[in-house]
């Protein structure tokens, strides 16, 4: 009798299924806090109900997402530390069963290594796994080095961040606080308290590398910093950035310039650049203002809301349009329940984006949130930078229950 063989991706499958599953039961044998350990391990279990429609008399499109994630750090000594970042999603509804490309978009993994999973799905919902942290890190007097994926953060502004040019994300992505990471390789010098050195490299999908090194320092209560590499083996890029505060409000802001690196002598180099403050009221109430330019190339074509919803491909395209304003207000009505609103706006299309977002905290670890984004906006053709007609209006509403461990 021939024997039977476990193919290596049904092995997978059942692994992850009852790791999954493993995980979601017990997460409170790995969440109690004990001083004696060396590792740690928590994370998250959410429930999101969503709907997307361009009107309300329009067609609704449901989907439901049940979220784990898992972040797990190891660090035995002074030395050496390891850390391990998870999501694992199984998701069902209109979406997958209606849209050809969103079960690809969930499976992508724009990293040197495909970390993601496709653990099982159908026409009609798809359980995927994605490891979007797995790094090593050895510190040794005043330098540590960080091999892996990992998170690269060098932005100091909140919505849009030139300077973060290893893990470009979408502001409006509100489920996935953690960010993307990068397949990379980090070196950090501390010559003071209040100085940094890094050196950065990352490799992409197709293999293209990203590289380059950052120098951060205060003065005059601001720290400071320089930066300058290559982006995907396509473009040079210099930037800077800061952060302080005048009086009481936190006063920011960050810049790129962008040069080919095929037409280096030419004029078809890229801007970014913005800047930034934040203020807190006696009474709580906080605000978060922030203006954005980014220089589009010639013959750009917008990609109407797919564009402006999914992360960025590129760190030089932040935006499908040149300016961006954008204003946030946060107050916690009571010590459980607390409410924002958020509005940007774009002058090149006349466009909209408004986002509120209530948060009550059912008891300790567990919070019931509602968030609703509006999209509404116009490209005419204005010849050179716009070369078509687009409308887009639409409506997204999510309400999710989320457990903390």
């Amino acid at each position: 009798m021939t024997p039977k063989v476990v193919s290596f991706t049904g092995m997978k499958q059942m692994f992850f299924c009852a790791f999954f599953l493993f995980m979601v039961l017990n997460p409170q044998l790995f969440s109690q806090e004990d001083n004696t350990r060396s590792w740690q391990l928590k994370g998250y279990l959410n429930d999101m109900q969503m709907a997307r429609f361009s009107s309300i008399d329009d067609p609704w499109v449901l989907d439901q997402e049940i979220h784990n994630r898992i972040d797990f750090t190891w660090n035995p000594g002074i030395v050496f530390r390891t850390g391990i970042g998870l999501r694992n999603r199984f998701i069902f509804g209109n979406s997958i069963s209606s849209d050809p490309l969103y079960k690809e978009r969930l499976f992508n993994d724009n990293g040197l290594a495909n970390l993601n999973w496709d653990v099982f799905s159908s026409t009609s919902f798809a359980l995927v796994t994605q490891f979007d942290r797995a790094w090593l890190s050895f510190t040794t007097g005043k330098v540590q080095l960080t091999i892996g994926r990992q998170r690269i953060n060098w932005g100091q502004t909140f919505v849009w961040n030139p300077n973060d040019i290893f893990n470009t994300y979408s502001y409006f992505d509100f489920d996935y606080p953690e960010r993307p990471g990068s397949d990379a390789v980090r070196i950090q010098y501390y010559p003071s308290g209040t100085s940094t050195v890094e050196f950065a490299s990352k490799w992409n999908d197709k293999g293209k590398i990203t590289v380059a090194g950052m120098g951060r320092f205060n003065t005059g209560g601001y720290d400071i910093q320089f930066m300058a590499g290559l982006v995907d083996d396509r473009d040079y890029v210099i930037g800077a950035g800061w952060s302080g505060n005048i009086a009481s409000a936190a006063f920011r802001g960050e810049m790129c310039y962008y040069q080919p690196k095929r037409n280096f002598r030419d004029t078809s180099g890229v801007l970014l650049a913005t800047i930034g403050a934040d203020y807190t009221f006696t009474n709580s109430l906080a605000l978060t203002f922030q203006v954005f330019y980014n220089q589009l190339p010639s013959g750009y074509q917008p990609e109407g809301l797919s564009g402006l919803y999914q992360a960025p491909a590129t760190p030089k395209m932040l935006s499908i349009t040149e300016w961006n304003i954008f204003l946030m207000g946060y107050y916690p009505v009571t010590p459980l329940f607390d409410v924002s609103l958020a509005v940007m706006y774009d002058p090149a299309i006349r466009g909209w984006f408004v986002g509120p977002t209530l948060n009550y905290n059912v008891k300790q670890n567990i919070d019931l949130s509602l968030f609703i984004q509006y999209f509404n906006g116009r490209f005419k053709n204005t010849g050179a930078l716009y070369v078509q007609n687009l409308y887009f209006q639409a409506c997204l509403a999510a309400l999710r229950l989320k457990w903390s461990f």
